[in-house]
């Protein structure tokens, strides 16, 4: 017999050794072994469970660095992984120091000598579903939380008892300490849980600098736990010092200046490397950030990516309407002054009706069952169709104390905002059926008129990109002179109010009933009469926007030969002219305003971004950002793991081509994100996940199969409805991470270079968003 074959029992005799009941538990499980195996298993099981006394030294014998341990009343040499395999396993051998315990500690992983054996042993084929599993294994970012330090920290490595809640003991070594913090390394093998409070002392400086006070315990708070790359064995643990330790102190205004130690700038490094990720999340999220004074909206933050909904909220005149979507009526039926935070969905879809456009939007609690299936049959049948999740919450204090930093000059642009909301598009034309397959209405189609959107006023709010950058191709000049436009029998005279090469503002002296699209003819009756240019007298435009008056009108060049010739000729007029033409400047939003809207909306996150690499040809999900506390979703796919990190496997495993491979595919123009549904069935046993099924929403063959797995789900456990959209990154720096990377390279060039490779390799990203609740009313699931 081999005793390899039997480690699985003996794992499980081995705690219970020293108990009453191990003779009776020993003959239950090897019942059905011959005798001289199970006299062989006892002899195993009681070799492995001799007290030892031996001394562990493993200088030099392993890979890393190894430091003093106390244990079993004798003093021992060991690394990190040592560490942490002996608090993992001591419980298992009763607590006591064993000869299994001390074999397990000197034939640990790392061992020169196993490494070495490994090396001259056949290569053994690596279970694929572990490799697998280890690319959906993602850290999480806490996105609008930034370490910030007004004092410099001394770097120093020095032995830092540590004092758990539950009076474990654990032995640390500091990266760096200050004044009020400090930063350390801990073994993994304990349970360290942000905001716990954990008392700590320093006993080799004591003994270096023959001070006493340093032995005593002072008070710190866990303030973030980071995990160590290619190292499972230790953590880092970031502290915030709770009581003054005027030792310490002393010590660290002493050594500051001397050659031993310098500036640390790990907190920038912290800090830049959160702000990258999330400006990658923002460059290229498809929800749209709103923030509001009262009840009206005021700015809308805009990207790339979400600029869809903005323009959707245009009439045919190009003007915004988005007001009337979120009416003052409409805000103060959410509560926004009894509420922390309110979220709904609004339905929505424009009809088109003698050249004019009607909007219709209606949010969940402001309509009936009969009246929402009406909205749904008569909607969901357009290309006009948008399901929308608007989540609004009030500013708290400490978004005030983040305004209130900005320049004086910046205050009468915020001072007066009050809500921040999100508006995330949820439409997906692959479900828009699934709200026509409701019963019919019994309602005529004109209740659906009290739903409709007043076409004026139009919208006030301010459009601005999260990253300051000029939305201009060209330069724009002002310059007044006289115009005559003609459009069918209408000829109407005005006057420019600035141009371009490629773009004209004029104002007429009669309004012009037109709309986004139209075609007219623009003469410049006194620039042509000085050049006796023909082209000025009739160049082509096509309108852009008008005004609600019908007389402020905003055109651009038509692309044909006659529109190409006068494109030429007004960009010949402005380069000899350039000196006597005063530009047009372009207004740009403050960064230090843009960094404090940023910090605001990104600790009110509603759905996990997760950012992709790819390494060795294989597609790793690096990092998925997250606000504290965790969100169910967000909670559940922690659990799936034995660590900090986020366990993706359940969405990501056997899906990668359609989920990740393909739609992060560089492509050469622009493109919507591509978007998926999928359902997860989660089974419990007491608090812990036993069981998780998966199904994409093509899983299955009709809506009835569907409604069939969501109850079961239910009645089985939980059911989360996911939405995971992916794009890939072609550029996911900013104008403003770029000016904060060189700002750091001027401090530490290769970490800033570092950084900046780490974030220029990400090849795409995407969201998760919950969206059960919207699922289960489309289904009219209760």
């Amino acid at each position: 017999m081999h005793l390899d074959d039997y480690k699985a029992l003996i794992e499980q005799l081995l705690p219970i050794y020293n108990k009453p009941d191990f003779e009776t538990t020993f003959k239950l499980l090897t019942e059905h072994e011959t005798g001289p195996v199970r006299l062989q298993i006892k002899m195993e099981i009681n070799r492995l469970m001799t007290p030892c006394n031996k001394t562990i030294d493993l200088r030099g014998r392993v890979k890393g660095q190894c430091r003093q341990y106390t244990f079993n009343g004798h003093s021992h040499w060991l690394d990190d992984v040592a560490i942490n395999i002996y608090h993992h396993r001591n419980a298992v051998f009763g607590g006591q120091y064993c000869y299994g315990l001390y074999e397990e500690l000197i034939n640990t992983h790392n061992n020169f000598r196993i490494i070495h054996q490994q090396q001259k042993a056949p290569p053994v084929d690596t279970a694929t579903t572990d490799t697998q599993s280890s690319l959906f294994q993602a850290r999480l970012i806490r996105f609008g939380y930034y370490l910030s330090r007004e004092e410099s920290r001394l770097s120093i490595a020095t032995p830092m008892a540590l004092t758990l809640t539950n009076n474990q003991q654990v032995l640390a070594t500091t990266v760096d300490i200050s004044l009020s913090g400090a930063k350390c390394k801990v073994p993994a093998a304990f349970d360290y849980q942000l905001g716990q409070t954990i008392a700590a002392s320093f006993p080799q400086l004591a003994q270096q600098y023959q001070d006493a006070r340093l032995n005593l315990s002072h008070h710190y708070r866990i303030l973030g736990i980071d995990e160590i790359q290619d190292n499972d064995s230790v953590k880092w643990l970031r502290l915030l010092a709770l009581t003054e330790n005027t030792a310490l102190q002393a010590i660290i205004k002493h050594d500051q200046h001397q050659s031993l130690s310098r500036n640390n700038h790990d907190d920038k490094i912290i800090q830049l490397r959160t702000q990258g990720f999330e400006h990658c999340y923002l460059k290229h999220t498809t929800t749209m950030p709103l923030f509001f004074a009262g009840t009206h909206l005021k700015y809308s933050l805009l990207t790339d990516h979400n600029q869809h909904q903005w323009q959707y909220w245009h009439d045919e005149r190009n003007q915004p309407v988005i007001n009337h979507l979120l009416s003052t009526t409409r805000m103060t039926n959410l509560g926004l002054s009894q509420a922390s935070q309110t979220s709904t969905l609004i339905y929505s879809f424009f009809h088109e009706h003698q050249g004019q456009r009607y909007f219709y939007s209606a949010a969940l609690s402001e309509m009936t069952r009969q009246q929402r299936l009406l909205f749904w049959q008569v909607g969901a049948k357009r290309k006009s169709w948008r399901v929308m999740q608007l989540t609004l919450s009030p500013l708290t204090s400490t978004d005030v104390q983040t305004l209130a930093k900005l320049t004086p000059e910046m205050m009468p642009c915020c001072q007066d905002l009050s809500h921040i909301g999100t508006l995330q598009d949820l439409t997906h034309s692959q479900i828009q059926s699934d709200y026509l397959c409701g019963a019919p209405s019994t309602l005529v189609a004109q209740e659906l008129n009290q739903f409709r959107h007043p076409r004026n006023p139009i919208s006030q709010a301010e459009a601005i990109l999260f990253d300051p950058k000029p939305l201009r191709s060209e330069s724009r000049f002002s310059y007044q002179t006289t115009i005559t436009l003609h459009q069918g029998d209408d000829n109407i005279s005005g006057h420019s109010i600035d141009f371009s090469s490629r773009g004209l503002n004029i104002n007429l002296d009669q309004p012009l009933r037109c709309k986004q699209g139209d075609t007219v003819i623009i003469g410049f009756t006194k620039l042509a009469r000085s050049t006796k240019n023909d082209i000025l007298k009739n160049m082509p435009y096509q309108i852009v926007r008008t005004s609600p008056n019908g007389k402020n009108i905003q055109l651009t060049t038509i692309e044909n030969e006659e529109g190409l010739l006068g494109g030429q000729f007004l960009r010949n007029l402005i380069a000899s002219n350039l000196e006597k033409l005063p530009l047009c400047k372009e207004p740009q939003p403050s960064p230090a305003m843009l960094l404090a809207m940023h910090q605001m909306l990104l600790t009110r996150l509603h759905s996990l971004p997760y950012f992709a690499e790819k390494i060795d040809h294989k597609i790793k999900v690096k990092a998925v950002g997250s606000n504290l506390p965790l969100s169910p979703l967000a909670n559940m796919l922690q659990q799936l793991n034995n660590n900090n990190r986020f366990n993706l496997d359940v969405i990501f495993k056997q899906r990668v081509k359609e989920l990740l491979a393909d739609p992060m595919r560089p492509r050469d123009k622009q493109q919507p994100p591509f978007i998926h549904e999928l359902y997860l069935a989660v089974e419990f046993h007491g608090n812990k996940i036993h069981k998780v099924e998966t199904k994409l929403r093509e899983d299955f063959d009709d809506v009835a199969s569907l409604r069939t797995y969501i109850h079961q789900a239910r009645q089985q456990g939980d059911l989360f409805a996911l939405r995971i959209t992916a794009l890939p990154l072609l550029n996911p720096l900013t104008a403003l991470i770029g000016e904060k990377l060189s700002q750091l390279a001027r401090l530490t060039l290769h970490r800033a270079r570092a950084l900046e490779i780490e974030f220029t390799s990400l090849m795409g990203c995407g969201e998760i968003s919950d969206i059960t609740d919207e699922v289960l009313i489309r289904l009219e699931i209760h």
